[in-house]
């Protein structure tokens, strides 16, 4: 039986990943998460409330089957 990225990413991180854990999953520095994000390049749907941004894992997961399918 495969599980689903969509599964797999949630049981991990929940509903929502930071700005940190996505980094960490894309094996990508920090800063270079941001400076995609301040630069517009970023096509995974976020929300920023206050200094943080979050990511539903659910379009994580998504983002990566598209990736990887391709």
């Amino acid at each position: 039986m495969t599980t689903s990225m969509s599964a797999i990413l949630s049981e991990e991180y929940g509903p929502f990943m930071d700005i940190d854990e996505l980094a960490a999953l894309l094996k990508i520095k920090r800063q270079s998460m941001y400076q995609n994000l301040y630069q517009g390049r970023v096509e995974i749907p976020h929300a920023k409330l206050g200094k943080k941004y979050l990511f539903p894992t659910g379009e994580v997961a998504k983002f990566l089957d598209e990736r990887i399918s391709a």
